[in-house]
């Protein structure tokens, strides 16, 4: 993937593993444009970096997308990478139904209809331009899931699934699709109610920022990132070993 010279619309991109893009982008000379749903959040981070636009819209309201695309495609014919990166993280235990009344679906409400609802507003535009490329992060938990965060790992299971068969769609068009699979990054997802006690190894964000850069770099598509190789090697040669190892009987 072509890293310099690009227009990039980074949804989630105020904080986090967004966040960490949109600067490593926007340091590159590229036009970055960055949406989330605070809009204070997203204007205190753009102040840092001269030329960063901002939109506060929510993925998983089809309104917001829509209002989004009328937006940056007005302002920004020549938008040419879209990096679905917005997404949530709750440990929803299924033997405490009493837990998971509110909020049950946002998970596949932002993670998963967003990213799709995303790419399908926007491929028309993107396909208009003589090269694109649309980002999707889903996470090593695609290839083998972490039992406390059952729905968050289906989204991302998903968004995997998503990204191949749209990967073999565009095949003969001008838009290119790459998958980033992130490790645990020390980020504040999954930060709200209900975080397991045990501590999973991480790396830190700028860590991750600087392998993904560099793998973007590459012409690959598919971007297992740290120790989402192993988790991705794991699910194909020694799946009931290696979910062992993320589920082990006693915590």
């Amino acid at each position: 993937m072509r890293l310099t010279n690009r227009t990039v619309l980074i949804t989630g991109g105020g904080s986090g593993i967004g966040g960490g893009l949109a600067k490593a982008f926007h340091a590159l000379g590229n036009k970055v444009i960055i949406t989330g749903r605070r809009r204070q959040t997203l204007k205190d981070f753009a102040g840092s970096y001269p030329g960063m636009d901002t939109f506060t819209m929510d993925v998983s309201k089809e309104s917001d997308i829509e209002s989004l695309f009328k937006e940056v495609s007005q302002k920004y014919p020549g938008l040419d990478v879209l990096l679905n990166n917005a997404g949530v993280m709750k440990w929803n235990d299924f033997t405490k139904s009493e837990t998971l009344a509110e909020g049950l679906f946002e998970e596949i409400d932002i993670n998963l209809k967003g990213p799709i609802g995303m790419t399908a507003a926007f491929l028309p535009l993107l396909m208009k331009q003589k090269e694109a490329t649309i980002v999707n992060l889903s996470s090593g938990l695609a290839y083998l899931p972490l039992s406390p965060a059952p729905i968050y790992c289906a989204t991302k299971a998903a968004i995997h699934s998503f990204s191949e068969s749209l990967r073999y769609q565009l095949r003969q068009s001008s838009v290119g699709v790459v998958e980033i699979a992130p490790p645990a990054v020390k980020t504040d997802l999954g930060r709200g109610p209900g975080v397991p006690s045990t501590e999973y190894r991480s790396i830190s964000l700028d860590s991750f920022v600087k392998l993904t850069m560099k793998a973007l770099a590459s012409r690959a598509t598919e971007l297992p990132i740290g120790q989402a190789k192993m988790l991705k090697w794991g699910s194909r040669f020694l799946p009931s070993v290696f979910f062992g190892f993320l589920n082990p009987a006693k915590r």
